[in-house]
């Protein structure tokens, strides 16, 4: 069977994973595309890419592409992702899907007109240590789930460039790394869908327009109640990213119960690491071969996506 040949755009940390990841699930990255061309060649000539534009459109259009993987800023996911679409390419898009739920419909309506399929890069569904901790909990370790806890949270470090720019970024923390938690609540729970959702979300730590301190509060139709918290440059972490607390009428999970403020990770510890984006590349690969729905689906996406947009405004709205 060919390999399933991809355009990647970008050539920042996630796109450097994707294409490990890539080489791992016997996908063939064919192109890279970035509007800096002396970084596309580094990144082509570091990972063996054969071809480098700095014309998106170009790579994601080409008859020698069968998917495309986008890396790139959260404001350019919904161009790029339904140019591919349209060019009958299936896709593979970093978190967020988009910048709005809007957005996410338009490329939910393309890909089923299209046919093809859509990843959204929702990678901790595909770690070990979160699909034991949700078999564990399916299987009654906690009773019925009352109560989550979960963290999205950089300690001593924030990252700057266009995730900082709101125009380029549609948020700060919350949608930075916060998705990252709402979502990881949401499958440990079985995907049951959020009916309420309030927010406190600030700006305390940077000088900048988007914000590095958010509390979320979910209430879910299946009657669990989730706090989610979000920050960049917070003075300690009370879990690694993602990592989540659930509170059950017999008992009580947490996917990293290794890594507390008195216990943190080894300065050694890698935690964003390659396994779960090759895994998820797998189930790519996987799903653009038979037709099948990724475990990190367009569904995945858009309700993580509308969680946020919800909480942006439940929070502007608190406000005045």
């Amino acid at each position: 069977m060919t390999a399933l040949r991809l355009a990647v755009l970008g050539h920042g940390f996630v796109s450097d994973l994707h294409v490990r990841a890539a080489r791992q699930a016997g996908a063939t990255p064919v192109v890279v595309a970035g509007r800096d061309a002396t970084r596309c060649a580094e990144f082509a000539a570091r990972h063996g890419i054969a071809r480098i534009t700095t014309d998106w459109r170009e790579a994601v259009t080409a008859e020698d592409i069968d998917a495309v993987v986008v890396g790139t800023p959260n404001s350019l996911h919904h161009t790029q992702t339904m140019t591919a679409i349209s060019a009958g390419k299936h896709v593979l898009v970093d978190k967020p899907l988009a910048t709005s739920v809007a957005e996410a419909d338009d490329i939910a309506a393309a890909a089923g007109a299209a046919g093809v399929v859509v990843l959204v890069g929702h990678m901790w569904r595909y770690r070990d240590e979160v699909v034991a901790a949700r078999d564990r909990i399916r299987d009654g370790a906690v009773g019925r789930p009352v109560r989550t806890r979960s963290y999205g949270i950089h300690a001593g470090w924030g990252p700057g460039g266009w995730f900082t720019d709101p125009a380029l970024a549609g948020g700060g923390s919350l949608i930075d790394m916060g998705i990252h938690a709402v979502d990881t609540t949401r499958f440990l729970l079985d995907d049951p869908q959020p009916v309420r959702v309030q927010a406190s979300i600030g700006t305390a730590y940077g000088a900048y327009d988007v914000d590095d301190d958010a509390v979320v509060l979910i209430d879910w139709s299946n009657g669990v109640r989730s706090v989610v918290e979000a920050g960049w440059w917070q003075p300690r972490l009370d879990g690694v990213e993602a990592d989540t607390e659930v509170y059950g009428t017999a008992g009580y999970e947490r996917i990293w119960p290794q890594f507390t403020p008195a216990h943190p990770a080894p300065d050694d510890y890698v935690h964003c690491s390659l396994p779960m984006y090759a895994a998820q590349m797998a189930d790519f690969v996987h799903c653009c071969r038979s037709g099948g729905t990724p475990r990190a689906s367009l569904e995945v996406g858009r309700t993580a996506l509308a969680i946020v947009e919800q909480a942006y405004r439940a929070a502007a709205s608190s406000a005045g």
